[in-house]
């Protein structure tokens, strides 16, 4: 019976061990898999893209595209389209004070912020590097109505390639604006015409940071 029990004993202890060594490898595993979507979407801290929480963005329809004229459509939305000179490109960690608002070029943060839609604000530096790369940035003010929000992420949503959406951290006096490098476009205000807007600008100025 003793030699039964020293058995059973040695059995389960060999298959606690096995659960321990699988449990570790998991969790191993997990860590992993964490550190290269860290890598991958700019670095390990910071805002991540969610694809756009109901809570942040609901549901909200837009306008069909009218006028594929940027100059046109802008004139029917009464926003104001900008173009500047480059203040620089370079790489750094240090906080940087933006020339324009919102920033439309500049040294940034050597990592860029991920495409896709914010639910937590992405730091400004990281954009201004995405706007490097050729991204184009749909950004709102803090206190941008439910609709206003839910809009926006049903116009990413219907071609989201290089695009992101996220709320302003810089104190813009536009209600809505569209940057990419060394241009903006900003709206005090939203009606029909301010969706013809944004995709043209979208479709002027995507992958053409020079």
């Amino acid at each position: 019976m003793t030699a039964e029990r020293s058995e059973a004993e040695r059995a389960a202890s060999d298959r606690r061990r096995v659960k321990q060594l699988v449990a570790f490898a998991i969790f191993a595993l997990a860590v992993t898999l964490v550190w290269i979507v860290a890598i991958t979407t700019g670095g390990s801290s910071g805002a991540r893209p969610t694809g756009g929480s109901p809570s942040v963005y609901p549901a909200a329809s837009i306008p069909a595209p009218r006028e594929r004229s940027l100059s046109r459509a802008v004139a029917s939305s009464r926003c104001v389209l900008r173009s500047f000179p480059s203040y620089g490109r370079g790489k750094t960690g240090a906080r940087v004070q933006y020339r324009t608002n919102p920033p439309t070029s500049g040294p940034s943060d050597p990592s860029p912020a991920a495409d896709g839609i914010y639910d937590d604000p992405a730091g400004t530096s990281k954009l201004v590097r995405a706007l490097a790369n050729g991204r184009v940035i749909f950004q709102f003010a803090p206190g941008a109505p439910p609709k206003l929000r839910g809009q926006l992420k049903t116009l990413v949503k219907q071609d989201p390639r290089h695009l992101i959406l996220t709320a302003n951290q810089t104190g813009m006096s536009y209600a809505v604006a569209a940057t990419a490098w060394r241009h903006y476009l900003g709206c005090n205000t939203v009606n029909g015409s301010t969706f013809d807007a944004l995709r043209d600008f979208r479709d002027t100025y995507r992958n053409r940071a020079s």
